[in-house]
Order: structure tokens, then sequence, then C-alpha cells
């Protein structure tokens, strides 16, 4: 077989099979066989004896196939040196010298991931496909990029993916620009990230974890080309490498190319990229750190309070499995005794906890928002006296009966959530460097099961109580972090850059003036250059020849039982089904929506007529995993943006066996629920409220997106009242207003529980066993007579439409920029060829634009079935020159030219996401169904779009052109990003609104 159109492998050996422990294979030492029925998969280790490097074989029968190549990479300072290698080594190498292979391979790829990611001290790059000669592909390039990178003899490349000076004329102001210093800038504006950084330097002080390996902003700039080549051949070498392959493989195959083509070229060397222990600290520190907040906000309630330990290290399997497992207990519902008690003495409205095994120290953290400076003491304090509580006196009985059998249904439904979170093989490459770069058992995490298995043959209680003793009780391991909100923190910070760079200019001479003019002048012309022909023709490629579409079981049953529309699907889940309930909640009235909202995150957390909250909660944990959800949403038709149904969605996923409990609990809730515990109903809208402003903050773009989505339609806008600035407001006035509009939110909450729940239009989905959907059936049958089916006229909601043009102000220090509208009155409707033209889009015009020229950490469009058109710019610097590039994308349509080798690339690259739809797996198949039978969508309509997008031609290209002018012609754009750059542009926008505040 061709792995490359250069290189042909395994071609001349007679060795199929790689089995006897001691025995070398292509230059590979097989050290070990290990059978792990519990993935299903033997893993098989080796060294290769040239040079030391590390590889993992997992084989199994999986046809989602993965490789990855990491190396230990320690961090020593602020500078991002890590994360902006990661970047350079995708951007050429010696075998494939075009100036981004990594996005070249994204526009013709099946690959269901292409990526890499910098840890704090790894460095790993994986890639997955179905297809195998797609795999080989991938890993050729990777293991090139890594191994013989062409950003060590090309500066240019520094410049683009870390940091670079740009002066356009010698009047112009010196200015900073970079993909990854642009990146994080995005997560300096988090202040979840701030806070994450603020944990590791209180903790770590001696060691590599207290710097940023992403890189500090303010401290990009210090590093130099020289640093960077110098740590990457500290680093990059095979000897400090650890290889990984998953899945169904000829793994000798692999061996022999490896070997050959890569690590037989290199000599072992000595890698000093041990990881450093922390002592413990002989004092415990209170960590002070600041987050900017918007000019003219209020700091009160908006501070973030932390109580952080170090809790061994991260061989210790068992006892961190039982320390992930107690962070549940702990704080894992509104009724967990710490999560409880913190609540109760109403220091901070969110409080949560985290156990993070990332590092060779895991942390425990207990961290609480919307809190402030002066109740860090009550903080600390309630957290010590309720772990010396539970230490002396152990859980409730029930509440620890009913948690230890949510976590056998949540570890029977691992395997079901794996595709969703990239496949088994990506989620086992983690878990295996987890240990591995420490030169741990790799495979120490693959099967966990033993170890609960062996705490329920214990006294649990007794158990968990002295693991709460070792690691909080007396464990003087720990840190305070207090980070306080500072008003105007990001506008001072970019002044003073201003200046600071300002001064830089004022102090070079003439000539070195217009070397930085020349500079970035020649860095331009470099990025603008277009890869020639010969260098393209070096990638590996795939053909149409390669490419086979399976579609998952999108089957499912339609019947009416007593009443009620039932969809079944039958599946295979471990012993576990899964219930969904589509109740009709047009009869609500518009004014209510609102109410309809916060009634859904009130109920399972409030009590019934039967049982108290913490009754109701351990009924929950024990027949449903504690995973019933009630989410209120406007289901779109697939296929007309104007066409919605409003519905609230009851969804859990319970085992076979708790059907009948399961179904009860939820006839109990949307029945018997009592709104009359005013503190719980408090504390829910304050909770809901730090929530989505912490959303709104963050800069991820929610309240642009979710904005501009209500503009375009009525669904969208019902959906808005739902969860968008609209509810925040909604919140605000009720937080702001509670005891004077107590009567009205009781009664507005049950005169909108008591329309939300009717029988009337409700439509039941399962899937599971044969046996479990009859079960479900029957218990269906015998509720249903109890929910009520009263007549109520729907009603005719009337939205007024919302202001276009709306900036969304804080104190981000990059923009996420939106700009679309839909197809209606285009003259064009949604084809498959569409998928073409985004992922053209997506990897030529926009990537080129604003991410490789403009600096933005990613640009992109997205069109869907019913209409809408979406151009995205994310982490953007600039705001003005990006709603220009969306205009100039027009033009770069209408003059597009493509030989059919490129046409096939992007052809292939777009309908990958079809190819891919085998592998998504059981719950995911579930939910498509839902969504075939809800929006009227179809298998067919797949097929269709596959057909339409085989057959695009440059001329379906030039044409929609046209389509886009007209779209991008509704002139509707939304944005979030930098107070100061919003208000240098503020005569774009109709409305400017502060999310801080």
């Amino acid at each position: 077989m061709v792995f490359t159109n250069k290189i042909v492998y395994a071609s001349d050996t007679n060795i199929t099979t790689c089995n006897e422990v001691g025995k070398t294979y292509y230059g590979f030492e097989l050290t070990s066989i290990k059978d792990i029925p519990k993935i299903n998969s033997s893993v098989m280790l080796f060294t290769h004896v040239k040079t030391g490097a590390k590889l993992m074989y997992v084989s199994n029968e999986d046809i989602q196939r993965v490789f990855d190549i990491s190396f230990r990479t320690p961090t020593s300072d602020n500078t991002g040196v890590n994360h902006i290698i990661e970047h350079s080594v995708l951007d050429g190498s010696k075998n494939y010298p075009v100036k981004s292979p990594f996005t070249e391979l994204l526009k013709g790829s099946l690959g269901s991931f292409i990526n890499a990611l910098t840890y704090n001290d790894y460095t790993t790059y994986p890639v997955a496909s179905t297809n195998e000669q797609d795999l080989k592909n991938l890993m050729n390039v990777y293991l090139d990029g890594v191994f013989y990178p062409n950003f060590t003899t090309n500066s240019n490349i520094f410049k683009q993916e870390g940091w670079r000076y740009e002066l356009p004329s010698v009047d112009s102001n010196l200015s900073i620009n970079g993909v990854v210093y642009n990146e994080m800038k995005g997560n300096y504006s988090n202040p979840d990230y701030i806070l994450h950084n603020a944990k590791m330097q209180s903790l770590f002080p001696d060691t590599s974890y207290k710097w940023d390996a992403g890189g500090n902003p303010e401290e990009i700039p210090n590093l130099t080309i020289e640093q960077l080549v110098s740590t990457y051949k500290k680093n990059y070498s095979p000897s400090n490498s650890y290889i990984y392959l998953y899945g169904k493989l000829n793994i000798a195959e692999y061996l022999e190319f490896i070997d050959q083509n890569y690590l037989s070229k290199f000599d072992k060397v000595e890698a000093n990229t041990s990881i450093k222990l922390q002592e413990p600290l002989s004092n415990i520190p209170v960590k002070t750190a600041c987050y900017s907040i918007p000019e003219d906000s209020d700091t009160k309630d908006k501070t973030y309070l932390s109580l952080n330990f170090v809790t061994g290290t991260i061989d210790n399997r068992e006892e961190n499995i039982a320390l992930s497992f107690l962070s549940y207990l702990l704080m894992g519902t509104d009724n967990a005794p710490l999560k409880k008690a913190l609540a109760d003495k109403g220091i901070a409205v969110n409080v949560t906890s985290s156990f993070n095994m990332e590092g060779i120290q895991p942390t425990f953290s207990i961290d609480a928002s919307n809190s402030n400076e002066s109740s860090s003491e009550v903080f600390k304090q309630t957290i010590f006296n309720t772990l010396q509580d539970i230490y002396k006196n152990g859980f409730d009985e029930n509440f620890l009966k009913s948690a230890l059998a949510s976590y056998d249904i949540s570890a029977n439904s691992e395997e079901l959530i794996l595709p969703s979170l990239g496949g088994t093989g990506l989620v086992l490459s983690q878990t295996a460097l987890a240990t591995w770069i420490y030169d741990k058992d790799p495979t120490m995490y693959f099967d966990t099961d033993d170890i609960m298995e062996k705490i329920k043959e214990t006294d649990e209680n007794e158990y968990f109580k002295n693991l709460i003793n070792k690691y909080f009780l007396t464990n003087n391991y720990y840190s305070l972090v207090i980070m306080k909100p500072e008003v105007g923190l990001e506008s001072t910070t970019s002044k003073a850059l201003a200046e600071k760079l300002q001064a830089y200019k004022n102090s070079l001479d003439e000539t070195t003036i217009n070397s930085l003019v020349k500079d970035t002048e020649d860095f331009t012309s470099w990025q603008k250059n277009e890869d020639s022909n010969e260098a393209l023709n070096t990638l590996p490629k795939l053909s149409l020849d390669d490419i086979e579409l399976e579609l998952p079981n999108l089957s499912y049953r339609v019947e009416n039982q007593s009443g009620v529309k039932v969809l079944s699907h039958v599946q295979n889940l471990n012993g576990l089904s899964t219930l969904n309930l589509y109740f009709d909640t047009s009869r609500v009235p518009q004014d209510e929506l609102h109410y309809l909202s916060l009634l859904s995150s009130l109920l399972g957390n409030v009590d019934t007529k039967k049982h108290t909250s913490e009754e109701l909660s351990n009924e929950m944990l024990e027949n449903a995993g504690g995973s019933i959800s009630f989410i209120p949403s406007a289901i779109t038709n697939s296929k007309n943006l104007n066409k919605y149904s409003p519905k609230i969605i009851v969804s859990m996923l319970m085992p076979e066996d708790t059907i009948d409990e399961s179904l009860d609990i939820i006839k109990e809730i949307i029945n018997e629920s009592s709104f009359e515990n005013k503190e719980k109903i408090k504390q829910t809208i304050q909770q809901n409220k730090a929530a989505l402003q912490s959303i709104f903050t963050s800069g991820s773009g929610s309240a642009a997106l979710m904005t501009m989505n209500s503009y375009m339609s009525d669904g969208g806008k019902y959906n808005e009242e739902l969860s968008g600035l609209s509810y925040y407001k909604f919140l605000q006035d009720l937080d702001d207003n509670f005891d004077s509009k107590w009567e009205d939110i009781y009664k507005n909450l049950n005169d909108t529980y008591k329309l939300a729940f009717n029988k009337n239009n409700l439509i039941a989905s399962c899937s599971g066993s044969d046996s479990s959907i009859k079960k479900f059936k029957t218990e269906l049958n015998r509720i249903s007579s109890e929910i009520t089916s009263k007549s109520v006229p729907e009603q005719n909601y009337t939205f007024t439409k919302t202001n276009k043009n709306i900036a969304f102000s804080s104190s981000a220090k990059v923009q996420t920029i939106l700009q679309g509208g839909t197809l209606k009155g285009t003259g064009y409707s949604y084809s498959g060829k569409m998928m073409v033209l985004q992922n053209i889009l997506n990897t030529e015009y926009l990537w080129n634009e604003l991410r490789t020229s403009g600096g933005a950490y990613g640009g992109q469009i997205s069109i869907s079935s019913d209409g809408k058109v979406i151009l995205a710019s994310i982490r953007d610097p600039n705001l003005k020159e990006t709603l220009q590039t969306f205009k100039t994308t027009v033009n770069y349509l209408k003059n597009f030219e493509a030989s059919d080798d490129e046409m096939t690339k992007y052809i292939i690259g777009a309908i990958k996401e079809f190819v891919n739809l085998k592998i998504s797996g059981p719950l995911v198949e579930s939910a498509l169904c839902d969504s075939i039978y809800l929006t009227g969508f179809s298998p067919n309509d797949l097929l269709k779009y596959e057909k339409e997008a085989l057959s695009t031609t440059p001329e379906d290209i030039r044409n929609y052109g046209n389509m886009l002018d007209k779209v991008l012609n509704q002139n509707i754009y939304f944005l979030e990003g930098s107070s100061d750059k919003i208000q240098e542009n503020k005569e774009l926008f109709n409305e400017i609104v502060d999310t801080g505040k």
C-alpha cells in the first residue's frame, strides 16, 4: 500500500504480528502485553532500541483509529514557548515545505480529530480518523513536523504564530500581533483562567506548575526566536517522545514506517526534562489576584475565593479515584453537605469543587464565585468545620448509598459518552499520558472499577471519613486564593502597553524605524505568497475512492400509547435506557417565558408533597444517577427558520431495572413540586444570574450569537427569552427586588408550572434494549393518566424584533465578531454544495485573512440547513478590519478558481461530517433519531446533501458570491469584546451593552 505519494512501506516483510515479549520488531522491543477486558483491548508497550522512544499500541477492533506523539515539555517561564512551538511545528517541514501542512490537512482530510495541545508539562499531537489511509497521511505529516520543522530556519513562522512588531508606516502606531499572543489575550479575559493560574502559583512556587504554559500576553514578547529554537532542540528528540497508536491496525507496518523513516535517523540523547515535585509549603499561602471589570462597574459580590489542597501524587491510583468521587459527595448536588453548608452561610452565589489530575501532584479545589473578600475567613472556616463534622459523624447513610448507586450508573455510561468526547482512542491517549509522561504505568487508569468495588466492601463511610482526615484536616499543604475585581484594569493595562510601545518607538533612530517598516512589509509579503504546486504536491492526499459512506442506525418506531406519541430506538446501552419527554409549552403566555426558564432550574431541586429536596435528590441519584434535566427550548424546523415548536424537554439516563421508579420520580416532580421555599428560590435566581454573567463576560461569543439568532428568527427570539440577555435582565430585576416581588414570583411560578406539563401533544422517546422499551411503554401507560390533559388554547407569540448591530462590551482583550443573515429573499436555498463552500472559506480565505494575517485565533462561516448564514472571527485583535474582510469574501468567491484535484480535496474535507456519523455512538444516534422526527430532517436529506456536495464545481462556488453578497447586505452583525475597542468604533453600533453590569 502506498503510504504517501513518495513512500511505500511494509511491502517486503513477512512480519504480520508482534506478540513475543522481549523480541525486537523493526527497531522496537516489545516490553509487555496486557489484556484489559474493560476496554476490549490488548495493550502492547514498546521501546525503540536506538533512541529510547516509547510506543504504546492499544489493539482492538475500533475503526476510529488514533495516532499521537507527545513530548515532555516542562514550563520554565510565562513566554508560552512550548505553546508557540506546538503551533510552529505544523507550519511546514522538510518533506512538506508548504506554509501550513496543518491547514492543508484540514482541507481534505476525513479526520475526526486533528489538533495539538500544550499542557504544563507535556505537548501532544493527536489525530484520529476512521479511514486508515487518512490516518497514515496525518501521522506522516505530524512526524515530519515534530522532527524536521521549518521554523528553526524561518523566523517568519515564529512571528506569525508567536508575536511580532507591526509598523505599517513610519507614522503608524507600533503594535504587537501573533496568533498565540491573541489566543492568550482571550484566555486572560476569562476570570476562571486567571483563577486557575493563581491556584497553581500558590501551590507550586518552586516547580514548573507555577508558570503558564500557554503564555501570559504581557510576557510572550520577551521570547526570542533563539530561545524558541533552543527549547525545541532540547525537548523534541525521539528519546523524549511518547508515541501512541490505537484501533484496528497492522502494528508491524506502523513500527516499520516510524523506524525506517524517522526514528532510525536519530541517536539516543539524555533529555533533562524530568518533572520536579514540590515540597510541602512551610507556611499556608494566601494568594491575591485580580481580574478586570469594566469602568463604572460595582465590585460588590464579584470576588472569587478558592481553597486548594495538594493531595499526593498521580500514581496514588486508589485514593485519586476515591478523591474524585469525594468531590461529588461533598459538592455534587445542592444538598451535598459542604455545598449546602456554604450556601446556607450566604458566602457566595455559586460554590463548586474539582479534583484536578493534570500534573504529577493532583489538586483538590473548593471555589466560590460572586463573593466578597471579607467572606474569605468564613469561607475557609465553614469548609473546615463542615469537614470536621463529617469526619466525626459521617455522611448521611441514605445520601451515601444513593451517591454510590449514581456512580455505578455513571460508570456504565462511560463507554456511551466517549464518542462525544472524541472517541475511546483519544480519551485513552490522554488518560495514558496522565501517568506515562512521568514514566509511570500508562494503563493505570484504563480500568478503575476495582477501586470502587473495593471501597464498597469496606465501611464506605469510614473510608471517606479517613480520606477527609488525611487530605484535608491533617494536611497543611493547602492555599487560599482571593481573586478580586479591579475596575478598568484591562483599560489601564492596554494604555500602559500603548505608552510602552510608543516610548520604545520614540527611542529608535530613523534607520531602525525604517527597518521595522521593512520587516512588516516583508512579513506581509511572505504571508501572501502562495505555496508552489511543487510544494503542495508533496502532501499526501486521499481520493474519492478511499471514502466509504456508512450511515449509523437511525431507524425508529412511532406509536401511540394512551394518547402519547412514543418514539422508540433499539440500542445496546450497557443495561441503561434513555428517556426524553417533550412537553408542548405553547400554552405558556409570552410574558411568562422567563418564568418557564426559572421553573426549569428549580424542578428536582425543591420539595414535593412526598419528599423534601434532600430526599428527592437521593431518589434521583439512586434511580437515575441524578441526571434528570428539565430544559425549555424552541425546536426549529431543519428546513424552515420561521417554523418552531416550543418544548420543555425532560431527560434522563437510567438503569433498565429502575424505569418504573424513574418515571414515578418524574411524575412526582411535574405534578407535586412546591415553590414555598423562598430562600431556595432566591438562591436559584442568584445562581442563574451569576452563571449567565459568567458566560457573557467570558469572551466566548455566546451573548452575541444568541442575540444574533434572536434577530434572525422567532425561534431564536424564543430561546433568547429563556437564556439570553433579556432573561438575564429579568433575573437581575428579581434579585434586586426579591422581597417586594415575592408574591408575584410565587404566583407566576405556580401558574407557569400548571401550564408547562400537559399530556396533549406530548412526545415520549425511549432508547435501549427491546425489553427496556417494552417496560417503558407499560410504565408510561401507567402514569400517563396522572398527567393533566386539560384543554388550554395555544398562545400566539408576537415578539418585538431585537435590535441589530449590537456590541457587548466587557474587559475582554480581544473580540468575537459575527456577521450574517438568512437565505430568505436571496433566491438561494440550502444545498450540500454549501458544505464545500464552508470548507473552502474556513480553510482558505477566512483562515488566511483572519488568522494568518489578522492574528485572530480562528475564523469561519457556518451555513445551516434552516437558512442561517453566520461568519465569525474568534479572539480577534481587530474589529472594523474584520468586518471589511467579511465583505471582501464576496470578491474572493466571485473570482474563485480550483483544479480538479483541489476540488476533490475540498469535497473530501466537507463530507467528513457524513463519513464520521458512523462513529457517533449510541447516545448520539438516539438523539439524532429524536431530532429527525422533531425537526423534519431525514436520512434521505443526508444522502441528498452528500450527492450535492460530491458534484460541486468551481462555478458553483463562484455563484455563491452573489448569495453571500445578498446575505451581507442585510447588514446584521453582533460582537463581544474590549470596551475600549468598541468605543473607538461606536459609530458602527445601534446599541452597546455593558455585560459587566
